[in-house]
């Protein structure tokens, strides 16, 4: 699982991909892309897409990283990554990024880049497609492509933040894998060329090594541009000539350093303790070198057949976990995939502390169940049923595709020399496919993925398996491996036991006179009440054949035991049903992709949201009311949520990011329980008996606004909902309140006139002033900073607007003096944070981290800033490049359905005035001007009134229990 998801973020590999179309292809390309290639070999692809509307998105491919690096320059395919932003031919170092944020672009969100094992990619997502924007978009690609000037004191100064950033990543999972990687990919270089490099080679790094790396491999035959968003192709095409025709080689080309063979083992063991871990982990592997496959029908089949066996062996370790759930595995990924010329077929689990020999034999044997005996007619059936409902969700939301997913798919299927199909073409090609493959063939599949190759069993993480551990772990697999294994019992099919409706459909909608008036009505939201149940609906165009779902409770604010809210959040789901264990619900609701996200803490409501497809939206309130009605609560689901909290908790000891989390939340809520996260103490004594009886009398008695979002009949939707909403009304559990918490009295309901103030929001103490140092034992040096200055709560909007902001400021003020003059911190940040349930509560934050001898000075630095602010104000340059990229940001966040929903409908049958709010936005972020901000920070801005607080770790590791 960690393993799987991994390398799935660092490979990013799409699950479809791209090229121009081959002779004698027989896939078909997406006929929506253009394909081109310049005389210099540069390739492009251009994709016209409208998410979000009138936006575009470029990448700009370089197939060449770490693993082309020499020894000498280990780390400097990603500190030149860094030097593209610090001067090239068109902008002199210290002016591309104010540029681009003049243009409306953020640094970071919408200018970024990457650097993997065997790419390197720029990104630049633009906030108009004006051909003024596009044409600069592109010159600075073209810049990057090459032309950098890489300024030797400009080196020096990044020099100072890459080893930050090498800091701030050096987590324990981070050494695990360099470990993991050094023994699994033994004989060749991929174990020693980590992006990041080494401390010696980032601090060795000099101007004349970039250059050498810089001209041998940026080579325009190496590289690829691709723009998805609203674009006329052949315009930008000619745009993209004109920008990159002059590109040429720098030097002769040569072949790329040999990455070395996989050593060739039958059986390989691995075992590494990282006691600053949050768990351990068993990964079973076969690995073996082979050409990347070509891109066929027949391939493709292959790895659909690959698809269906391994979603029947995650479906069985899902029931084995919740068969047992005291036993030694927790849960476990299954997956194959080809990186770097070697295939790699996979199960990752993360297991129960110190049971990890008891959970390897059987992780092994229900994988050896598939290879020997494959898998029965009801697996196969639901692996299908979930395959297909995945291609017909697909194709239904192609227009909802954004144009960064369209351009990373498009770019990844470049390097990977693979077809890019439309949702359609691939469900066309595999819709046959799926309905003819038997249990002959899956079973096939299955044993040629697992047939050759070195097994590589590893066991990585915080259990100490002692001196003896790789011998203790190969005797469990042999032994396991010796162990004779049944064929699958086959089972009957399940169904869904809440389908049928849950009562006649009223005759009338009672509508709330508030809910009628002009702020819904004038957002063109539809409401109803029924008893205790508020319902908004709201139609949108932006994503086509997405609807999001809301069910909000209002919770009193009231003193709770620490960590009621964690389990809940961790757990709940976890249960399953009454009717329906948590791993059989995949099975039984495999053809309806609704998904119900854990239920979410706010300081006042509880909230369990949900997404699916229009034609899905019963079943989803089906889904949403039984977990409201039925929870399940199983032992299952509180032994997996517990058993990775408690690991996590454990972790945290040692973590200077959680722990600086941990204090300040605890000092800024003067230590209340329920407001702050609960310790590995107080953790390990929580159960769900202790928690249901309070958040049943949540899901029983508190008032309740359901919300829908997206492409839906406004109407249509409310008369479904309604018998949903009569039942929840009626209090189906029973209508005796909770002991604990009395939610049972009706939500306030403000009229169309109430303003903010109206509200009955709890009160509670501001947050401290005060300076606290603490440590927190680890292995790397390292120091963080937080710093917060009292503010408010949320409901005067344009002040909270204006407090976003001022922070916005305080960041950009941050990025220029911390971490581009100083070179100290990687990513310094700054939020504001107001309170939406307690009166007066709120603060803006800021952060930075540093070497631990430079803690004093990065703190002072800050409040410089801070008190430079409150003092003199900003000024116009710095003000307006924070302000444009907020205000071109704005009409992207209008355009998504989960800002209606979290920000405007959610809370809209209680606070009407939310609908007004969304109405101004556009006009009062345009009206802020910098007085307004210089005002704020002479309010709010205090260095006296502030909570300080600093975390250090020097490098010293806890002692080992």
């Amino acid at each position: 699982m960690l393993f799987r998801l991994f390398l799935l973020a660092l490979l990013a590999v799409a699950a479809v991909a791209a090229d121009a179309p081959r002779p004698g292809a027989a896939l078909p390309v997406d006929p929506a892309i253009t394909w081109g290639r310049l005389p210099n070999g540069l390739r492009y692809a251009l994709m016209p897409n409208q998410q979000p509307r009138d936006k575009a998105s470029i990448r700009l491919l370089v197939t060449s990283g770490s693993l082309l690096e020499s020894d000498p320059q280990r780390g400097l395919a990603h500190f030149l990554e860094h030097m593209a932003f610090n001067g090239t031919a068109h902008y002199p170092p210290g002016t591309l990024v104010n540029q681009l944020q003049a243009l409306g672009m953020s640094f970071g969100a919408d200018t970024n880049a990457h650097t993997s094992f065997d790419e390197t990619v720029y990104k630049l997502d633009l906030p108009d497609t004006k051909p003024a924007t596009i044409k600069t978009g592109l010159t600075v690609m073209a810049d990057y492509a090459g032309a950098m000037l890489l300024v030797p004191a400009e080196v020096e100064r990044e020099r100072g933040i890459i080893l930050a950033e090498m800091r701030d990543r050096e987590t324990p999972s981070f050494r695990q894998w360099l470990k993991l990687y050094g023994e699994m990919y033994r004989g060749t270089a991929i174990g020693a060329r980590f992006p990041i490099g080494t401390k010696e080679s980032v601090t060795g790094a000099t101007a004349e090594l970039l250059k050498a790396y810089f001209d041998e491999w940026y080579r325009p035959e190496r590289m690829a541009v691709v723009i998805a968003g609203a674009i006329e192709p052949a315009a930008v095409a000619a745009q993209i000539e004109s920008a990159f025709a002059g590109l040429t080689a720098r030097t002769p080309v040569r072949s790329e350093p040999p990455r070395g063979p996989l050593a060739a083992r039958e059986s390989a063991i691995f075992v590494h303790r990282e006691p600053e871990a949050d768990g351990t982990m068993l990964a079973i592997m076969r690995l073996r070198e082979r050409p990347a496959p070509v891109d066929t029908v027949a391939e493709r089949r292959t790895g659909l057949l690959r698809d269906l066996g391994e979603a029947v062996l995650s479906q069985r370790l899902s029931k084995l976990v919740a068969k047992n759930p005291t036993g030694p595995l927790i849960a476990a990924d299954v997956g194959s995939w080809d990186w770097l010329g070697i295939f790699h077929a996979s199960i990752d689990a993360k297991v129960r502390p110190g049971r990890a020999l008891a959970a390897l034999p059987e992780v092994e044997q229900e994988l050896r169940r598939l290879v020997e005996h494959g898998p029965t007619a009801a697996e196969l059936d639901t692996a299908r049923t979930q395959i297909a409902a995945q291609l017909d969700e697909q194709v239904l939301k192609a227009a909802s595709r954004t144009n960064g997913s369209l351009t990373d798919a498009i770019y990844r299927a470049i390097k990977l020399d693979r077809t890019v199909l439309a949702p359609t073409q691939e469900r066309e090609l595999f819709a046959p496919l799926l309905a003819a493959a038997t249990i002959a063939d899956v079973h096939q599949a299955a044993r040629e993925s697992w047939a050759a190759g070195t097994w590589f069993v590893a066991v990585t993480g915080i259990e100490d398996l002692g001196a003896d551990g790789e011998k203790a772990v190969s005797a469990a697999w042999e032994s396991s491996r010796m162990t004779k294994v049944a064929a699958p019992v086959a089972t009957a099919a399940v169904t869904w036991a809440y389908g049928a409706r849950p009562g006649p459909i009223a005759k009338a909608i009672v509508t709330k006179p508030a809910l009628a008036a002009v702020q819904l009505a004038k957002s063109g939201a539809q409401a109803q009440s029924t008893g205790p149940v508020d319902v908004v609906v709201k139609r949108t165009n932006f994503k086509p054949n997405e609807v999001l779902v809301q069910f909000r409770f209002a919770v009193k604010v009231e003193p709770r035991p620490a960590g009621w809210r964690e389990l809940v959040e961790r757990g709940f789901l976890a249960g399953g049903l009454g009717r329906h264990p948590a791993d059989e619900l995949r099975e039984v609701l495999a053809a309806t992709p609704v998904r119900i996200a854990p239920p979410r803490f706010d300081d006042d409501t509880v909230v369990i949201g949900a997404s699916c497809l229009p034609q899905d939206l019963e079943v989803c309130l089906q889904e949403m009311q039984a977990f409201i009605t039925d929870p399940g609560w199983r032992a299952d689901g509180e032994a997996v949520a517990k058993s990775a909290w408690l690991d996590e908790l454990r972790a945290e000891a040692t973590s200077l990011d959680a722990q600086l989390a941990r204090r300040f939340q605890a000092l800024a809520v003067h230590d209340a329980p329920h407001r702050r996260s609960a310790t590995l103490e107080e953790a390990e004594g929580l159960t769900f008996a202790a928690v249901r009886p309070w958040f049943d009398g949540v899901l029983r008695n508190a008032p309740l606004a359901i919300t829908v979002v997206g492409d839906i009949d406004e109407q249509a939707t409310l008369t479904l909902i309604q018998p949903y909403a009569t039942v929840l009304s009626r209090g189906v559990l029973g209508q005796q309140q909770s002991p604990v918490s009395p939610e049972g009295q009706d939500r306030q309901r403000l009229t169309p006139a109430a303003t903010p103030e109206d509200l009955d929001l709890a009160t509670c103490q501001p947050i401290p002033a005060g300076v606290h140092r603490f440590a927190v034992p680890g292995t790397v040096k390292r120091a963080l900073i937080r710093v917060a200055w009292p503010a408010t709560d949320y409901y005067d909007i344009a002040r909270t607007r204006r407090l976003g902001m001022l922070a916005q400021v305080l960041d950009e003020r941050m990025r220029e003096r911390i971490r581009e003059e100083l070179g100290d911190a990687y990513s310094p940040f700054a939020h504001r944070h107001a309170s939406e349930g307690y009166a007066g509560f709120g603060y803006v934050m800021a952060q930075v981290g540093v070497a631990p001898e430079k803690a004093d000075e990065a703190l002072a630095a800050l409040l410089a800033i801070a008190n430079e602010l409150a003092n003199k104000g900003v000024s116009d340059d710095v003000f307006a490049r924070v302000k444009a990229p907020v205000i071109k940001s704005l009409a992207t966040q209008r355009q998504q359905n989960q800002y209606w929903l979290g920000s405007v409908f959610g809370r809209a049958a209680w606070q009407p005035f939310r609908a007004e709010w969304a109405d101004t936005m556009e006009t009062d972020y345009a009206a802020i001007t910098a007085a307004d901000i210089a005002k704020l920070a002479r309010q709010y801005l205090i260095n006296d009134h502030a909570l300080q607080v600093i975390a250090v770790c020097e490098g010293v590791a806890a002692p080992v229990k």
